[in-house]
């Protein structure tokens, strides 16, 4: 069925630094859960698809899935953006929502403001990234379906083609774009998992909000990490940026933004 808008979450098992990290625990769920249940929560979202790869160590992956009814699709594990036209194939919408399996505090309100953004202005590409001010695991990126169609034509580079809208970032006058700023940077915030250090993190911060409904949102946690510095600084010297630019370099080449 069409709809207007869903979430797409690319997720796999085979992390090469942390491994199997969308299924670790966060308050006896597993961070999959967490990401899609956030999602879901966005108002002007119709439906959440999971977008895994074909390998056999993602078959996890889908079965948790049919057993939760989420949608689920698989496709090429290198070839992320070929997996996201898949998702297409199957489950046509007029906007896509880019969301990684590995930002557990995805949130549903930044979503529903892209979206307002995104279709007032009718927007080839709408993100928080460019320039990024929200704290690393807050990113999120619209996408009119039609303009991925046509960035899956135009993307040759294997790096264009792994990091799904790295093609659209570094052609930016090819589209008509629009950034969503918190109009002061917390970018040196970082609240995704990558490392395990990202994990110590997450727990601590899924721990303090415990009795919560689970959608506490991004000014809370805001508060929490900023009366607690420690905690910010247990991972603060990771670069937001290390697996573009380390796709990049295997091209002998930089991010432009570099």
């Amino acid at each position: 069925m069409m709809v207007a808008n869903q979430v797409i979450v690319q997720a796999r098992m085979g992390s090469t630094r942390l491994p199997g990290k969308i299924m670790l625990p966060l308050l006896e769920k597993p961070v999959l859960e967490h990401v899609i249940a956030r999602s879901s929560a966005a108002l002007k979202v119709a439906r959440v698809v999971v977008a895994t790869t074909d390998l056999p160590e993602d078959d996890g992956v889908e079965n948790w899935c049919r057993s939760y009814s989420v949608p689920c699709v698989r496709g090429s594990s290198e070839d992320v953006l070929a997996r996201y036209v898949n998702v297409l194939r199957e489950f046509p919408c007029k906007n896509i929502v880019r969301i990684t399996a590995d930002c557990p505090l995805t949130d549903p309100g930044i979503i529903d403001a892209m979206l307002c953004i995104h279709e007032t202005m009718h927007n080839d590409y709408t993100s928080n990234v460019i320039p990024p001010t929200f704290p690393v695991g807050f990113d999120a990126e619209v996408i009119g379906s039609e303009v991925l169609r046509q960035v899956d034509q135009k993307a040759v580079l294997a790096s264009h083609r792994e990091h799904v809208t790295l093609y659209i970032r570094e052609n930016l006058e090819e589209f008509k774009t629009a950034n969503l700023s918190l109009g002061e940077s917390f970018e040196h915030f970082r609240l995704t998992l990558d490392h395990d250090e990202d994990y110590q993190v997450l727990q601590k911060i899924f721990s303090y909000f415990r009795d919560s409904d689970g959608l506490f949102s991004l000014y809370q946690i805001l508060g929490f990490i900023m009366k607690h510095p420690e905690i910010a600084s247990i991972n603060s010297a990771i670069d937001r940026f290390e697996g573009a630019k380390k796709s990049a370099a295997m091209e002998h080449r930089k991010l432009k933004w570099e």
